[in-house]
């Protein structure tokens, strides 16, 4: 196989790849957009509230994880990060960074770092933000 054929090869399997990715996302939003048809924000606010959420912690939560879902699509506290969402830990720290940017508190800082309890889905997301907000969050 020449440079250019095996280019062509590698290019390919990317493009597959991609699509293949895209289609199982396409087809998880549209099976959950299905299951959750009546689904709205004050139903995750409602499920989250059993978990001592608050309700401006409950939005600011659906706010943060809403550009994963697909339109029409509410978050669910039950969605996992890795699984249903495909969210590392490196997102879930960029969103928590995010989320403490807008509550007005300041950023854990190289010589003050805040390690981040393990967090498996929506739900863990909005209890970790109300301890923060309650100021019990773990050092």
């Amino acid at each position: 196989m020449t440079g250019p054929e095996k280019a062509v090869a590698i290019i390919a399997l990317a493009v597959v790849a991609v699509g293949w990715f895209n289609w199982r996302m396409w087809r998880r939003f549209r099976v959950a957009k299905a299951y959750r048809a009546g689904w709205n924000a004050a139903d995750f606010d409602a499920m989250v509230a059993d978990n001592g959420v608050s309700p401006p912690v409950a939005a600011l939560t659906r706010d943060l994880v809403a550009p994963y879902y697909g339109p029409g699509v509410f978050p669910h506290p039950d969605d996992d990060f890795a699984r249903f969402l495909m969210i590392d830990d490196e997102e879930i720290a960029d969103l928590v960074e995010s989320a403490w940017e807008r509550l007005g508190l300041a950023s854990p800082t190289p010589a003050a770092p805040v390690e981040l309890p393990s967090m498996k889905d929506v739900r863990d997301l909005a209890v970790y933000l109300q301890s923060v907000v309650n100021g019990s969050r773990p050092a």
